[in-house]
């Protein structure tokens, strides 16, 4: 079980209402520490890694992205190399592969050595195979020395700022880095709201890391952020930040059929006079609504993104006037 699957079943169990505290907390340990148990579990083994030879080492064989077309690489990415893990010893086309069937995450920066996937030899990690029979074959178009990070398909850049690499062609062509939130963002959304290290969280649909996704990213009016794939579906139900619960965007066309279906409909004589108090989640200010089972619009913004605090009283006088 990998970490991202590890936190995944970790997060089912926190949510299961059927489970009584003690229980859950029990379960959640477990997972918790499933792991290291694992690890400890295991038969010791001697610096196999260092000592072995070549064709001992796990992974010491070629893997291809396109089989028919003789393509190296694996499902995640086109290269002519493998990486050796340093924390492991073994060797996978990429850290996704090595995360995938391990028990423990690869830190691809810590990476020292690489295989060619043409002659088979380890060497150490750099762009082209320094094996004379190569003839200095590319490793991949683009590479990374700092990332150890190897992609012959897409166009990518380093950024010093993230001290990561990232898809696009750059700072200053399509990309820039917001000092304040701290993460490169399309130049698309020059005028965000900022918010301090804004893309270090988990997007709020799919639960995955902002900062290190290569999905594209949308900005909220709000300054939230989430993966531009998850805004589609979730916009199609939802109209509300799932973090702060503001507006997504101009809503004024919504509003104004809620303004013509409210004038359409007369409400029983007992609900007549009462009124509510609300909070707006769009201005932030409290008022005072007509009773409604569903919608009440804020007298300041005229939002109906609203949530009701308190309602009065039969037969008391209600105006819509806000206090």
């Amino acid at each position: 079980m990998n970490q991202n699957e590890l936190e995944a079943e970790i997060r089912k169990v926190s949510r299961d209402s059927t489970l009584d505290p003690r229980r859950k907390a029990y379960l959640i340990q477990n997972l918790m520490t499933s792991r290291w148990i694992a690890a400890q579990q295991k038969s010791p083994q001697t610096s196999a890694v260092e000592g072995s030879n070549e064709e001992d080492i796990h992974g010491c064989s070629p893997s291809f992205r396109d089989p028919e077309k003789q393509e190296f690489g694996c499902e995640h990415y086109k290269r002519n190399c493998k990486l050796r893990a340093a924390c492991c010893g073994k060797l996978y086309t990429c850290r996704f592969c090595h995360d995938k069937v391990g028990d423990h995450s690869m830190d691809r920066k810590a990476t020292t050595e690489m295989m060619c996937m043409s002659c088979l030899k380890i060497q150490p990690v750099g762009p082209v195979c320094m094996t004379p029979s190569c003839g200095q074959l590319s490793m991949a178009k683009y590479y990374c020395s700092i990332c150890k990070f190897f992609d012959d398909e897409r166009t990518v850049y380093h950024c010093p700022f993230c001290n990561l690499c990232r898809v696009g062609k750059g700072l200053g062509d399509d990309f820039f880095h917001c000092m304040v939130c701290n993460c490169c963002l399309s130049k698309k959304l020059v005028d965000h709201k900022c918010r301090e290290k804004g893309l270090e969280i988990n997007c709020p649909i799919c639960c995955d890391f902002l900062f290190t996704s290569s999905e594209s990213v949308r900005a909220l009016p709000c300054g939230h952020f989430m993966h531009s794939a998850c805004f589609q579906a979730y916009a199609c139900s939802h109209y509300i930040c799932p973090i702060c619960s503001k507006s997504m965007g101009d809503m004024a066309v919504y509003f104004g059929m809620l303004d013509a279906l409210l004038a359409s409909e007369q409400l029983p004589e007992e609900y007549r006079n009462r009124c509510q108090d609300i909070l707006c989640n769009d201005c932030d200010k409290k008022g005072t609504a007509a009773f409604h089972w569903m919608y009440h619009k804020c007298g300041y913004c005229g939002s109906y993104n609203t949530r009701v605090i308190k309602v009065e009283s039969a037969n008391t006088f209600c105006s819509t006037s806000n206090v």
